[in-house]
């Protein structure tokens, strides 16, 4: 699971259960349907269904006609009113389903490198297939009409939300205990999926930077590849690690489920995005937990990172400005105490599951309200 399963799985659960039932249908059992059917969440499985990574291609057509075939009886067996796309590539076959049974089509589009609505043929083929494009940012909603501006009118800005009730009511842990750092060690960690667009490499060469000035500093990398194609990449990061005689300072957790318990060992949290990112759920998880945040200007980060008010801001590419900015909040841990409280204040007025889950429950109501 990344950022985007999460937040579905945040909005499913705490959708008001008199007013709408939610069904989830994946292709595969995963950490998203067991999560999903632990909340009590009716989670049905359509093997047909195409998978991340394995896109619409001449050979996959048969399979993704059964998808659509089963995707339809789906939604009448269930009486299904709405079909909300978790993402644009889902969307192909959800929007299609949904034209097919005369029900409205939602598309949540939270990526914008390399996003479909890059293109411009694409965009418009999405825009028959929905009635509801939700964008994750204001940068995201500028990246899908970019190509398709009569999309204008459909495309809305809802930001994601957190439950801050179970972000503040974890049990402790000792984190640094059991990875085996220092009470008193510098630390800084980055989260999410490792990939050339997350800038972990950037990272790195920043880290490098500031071992003059703190010898005894330790890089925390949480996050797996999200393919397995992708795993030559953790090993590239860890072949530069040893080239910047980083070897003994960095750990590279892996996936992991209490990904905010290693935030919460961090002194620094650094988000260095490489591409423009949509909208950095980690950032906000870092901002709820007080963390001082250092950030790259790109995408919809700066409608999160408030650059000097909830956290700074660094130029994406550019491991001197990544450096900086980090020994900056490591050297003024008053500054760094004031931009976490900051952040925290904002995530409270801006980023809650409940202001998330409100706005999209307002959205589904329009669209079940005949014009």
């Amino acid at each position: 699971m990344s950022g985007a399963e999460f937040s579905l799985l945040g909005l499913m659960e705490n959708l008001d259960p008199e007013r709408f039932t939610p069904i989830l249908v994946v292709p595969e059992e995963g950490m998203l349907a067991s999560n999903a059917r632990h909340a009590g969440i009716t989670t049905l499985i359509l093997p047909a269904f195409i998978r991340f990574g394995e896109g619409y291609r001449p050979r996959t057509i048969p399979k993704a006609g059964r998808a659509l075939l089963g995707l339809r009886k789906i939604i009448r067996a269930n009486g299904i009113r709405i079909v909300h796309s978790n993402s644009p590539r889902a969307a192909y076959l959800g929007g299609a389903a949904a034209r097919l049974c005369a029900v409205p089509s939602v598309i949540h589009v939270r990526d914008i490198h390399l996003s479909p609505f890059s293109s411009a043929w694409k965009a418009r083929l999405l825009g028959r297939l929905s009635d509801l494009i939700i964008a994750v940012s204001a940068a995201t909603r500028s990246s899908v009409i970019a190509k398709a501006p009569s999309l204008a009118s459909k495309a809305q800005v809802v930001y994601t939300g957190l439950d801050l009730n179970l972000i503040d009511g974890r049990p402790a842990k000792n984190a640094r205990a059991e990875l085996g750092i220092d009470p008193e060690d510098p630390v800084i960690a980055s989260a999410g999926i490792l990939h050339p667009a997350k800038g972990q490499g950037v990272l790195l060469r920043a880290a490098a930077l500031l071992k003059t000035s703190f010898p005894t500093l330790r890089i925390l990398i949480v996050g797996a590849a999200r393919r397995e194609a992708e795993n030559d990449y953790r090993q590239r990061l860890e072949a530069l690690a040893v080239e910047l005689g980083l070897a003994e300072s960095v750990v590279f957790t892996g996936f992991r489920e209490d990904v905010l318990d290693l935030m919460a060992a961090s002194d620094v949290f650094v988000h260095p995005a490489v591409y423009p990112e949509p909208f950095a759920r980690s950032l906000l998880e870092a901002l709820a937990l007080r963390l001082p945040v250092v950030a790259t200007r790109t995408g919809g980060i700066p409608e999160i990172v408030e650059d000097g008010r909830t956290g700074l801001l660094a130029e994406p590419s550019d491991p001197r400005s990544l450096a900086e900015a980090i020994g900056d909040l490591l050297r003024d841990r008053e500054k760094a105490l004031r931009l976490g409280f900051n952040g925290r204040r904002k995530v409270e007025s801006e980023f809650t599951i409940e202001k998330h889950v409100s706005a999209l429950s307002e959205m589904y109501e329009r669209l079940l309200t005949p014009s």
